[in-house]
């Protein structure tokens, strides 16, 4: 939710509460803001937002990091995103995704991807023969920001 808007529902959530708060009757200087607000928010929104979601291949894709880690390189140019989106990510499979930290943390995003980095939790060894095995695989969600 952009910042316009949560001002703008922030501010009609505060009259309409402040009607019911001080049990004043509705008046009409009150109720006539929100629409002249939401009016001016749906202007200053511009382009509509893009949303797109996706996988990477189970088990696929994962290489070796500092001897301990894993990175992956998540392909999202199939959402044809045009600004700088943002992106939540988790990652799945057959077990094992529980141990591991870093699953959501996002680097180096772009309108075409991005890339995680995971590794154990105890700070164990990690292999991608481990990904393969588990057949650990990246959910992700993307917003775009055009």
């Amino acid at each position: 939710m952009s910042i316009v808007r949560s001002a703008a529902v922030a501010l009609s959530t505060a009259a309409f509460a402040g009607a019911f708060l001080t049990e004043a009757p509705a008046q009409a200087a009150v109720r006539p803001a929100a629409p002249r607000l939401v009016s001016h928010v749906t202007r200053a929104m511009g382009p509509s937002q893009r949303i797109a979601a996706g996988s990477t291949a189970p088990g696929q894709g994962w290489m070796s990091y500092g001897g301990t880690g894993l990175f992956i390189d998540v392909d999202t140019s199939s959402a044809h995103f045009t600004g700088n989106p943002t992106y939540t990510s988790s990652v799945g499979g057959t077990g094992g995704q529980w141990a591991l930290t870093g699953t959501s943390a996002i680097y180096f995003p772009t309108a075409t991807g991005f890339r995680i980095y995971v590794r154990w939790s105890d700070g164990s060894a990690l292999t991608p023969a481990t990904a393969q095995g588990f057949g650990w695989y990246v959910n992700w969600i993307g917003v775009d920001n055009p």
